[in-house]
């Protein structure tokens, strides 16, 4: 089973490429951020909608610049779930 993945909701083409991935991607501002292997986030603000305060031990993605195959990519790497 893939991981369960946060992602910022403008980035709605990799939300869309981990979904058909098999990933469960819920939106960042959900109250499961505490249950994510992995947050993606633009990169546009250093402090995405003021979530200063929230805590996780899920790996952070800044996606700018990156394709959906990219992040999905990084994300396989950082969590040790690369396809051989």
């Amino acid at each position: 089973m893939k991981p369960r993945v946060a992602v910022e909701g403008s980035l709605t083409n990799i939300a869309r490429d981990l979904r058909t991935q098999g990933y469960e991607v819920v939106d960042l501002n959900s109250n499961e951020i505490q249950n994510v292997s992995a947050v993606v986030v633009s990169g546009e603000d250093n402090n995405v909608m003021n979530m200063a305060d929230i805590k996780t031990k899920a790996t952070v993605i800044n996606a700018r610049g990156m394709t959906a195959e990219q992040v999905r990519s990084e994300i396989e790497k950082r969590l040790g779930n690369v396809k051989v």
